[in-house]
């Protein structure tokens, strides 16, 4: 199944992004009411420095966005993988995404603090997580 995953680099401008970032929230539990938080979305999307999405087919399965300052400093925020896509290295292709572009843009200091959740999946990419502590890319 793996196989049929593709990640792409999103754009605010892509027709219909937002929509499949508001169902990844509605389904994360954050939205109540995707089509009211539509303009909201959108707009973090564009503020965003970067955005990555996890594709099956056309189906937004995953995502994960950047802030930055442009120049050196990012951190990373709102990763998700629809339940029935975790554990099919997902989280770790939308990782490796999003910080070779950072990287890529010259920005090396690479922060994210994520939930202890998500420590299995961060200390598969090297990363240790210590309860809800910083940690560099």
């Amino acid at each position: 199944m793996k196989e049929n995953i593709t990640i792409r680099e999103l754009s605010p401008e892509d027709e219909g992004v937002e929509n499949g970032v508001a169902l990844i929230y509605e389904h994360a539990g954050w939205l109540e009411s995707p089509a009211k938080d539509l303009s909201l979305i959108k707009r973090a999307l564009k503020n965003s420095h970067c955005c990555f999405g996890a594709f099956c087919g056309s189906e937004m399965v995953g995502f994960f966005r950047a802030i930055s300052d442009g120049v050196g400093d990012a951190y990373l925020l709102e990763l998700f993988v629809e339940p029935p896509f975790r554990r099919m290295g997902i989280g770790e292709m939308l990782c490796d995404s999003i910080v070779k572009r950072l990287k890529r843009d010259g920005i090396n200091w690479i922060t994210c603090i994520s939930t202890p959740e998500a420590a299995g999946l961060y200390s598969k990419i090297g990363k240790n997580m210590d309860g809800h502590k910083p940690f560099k890319f």
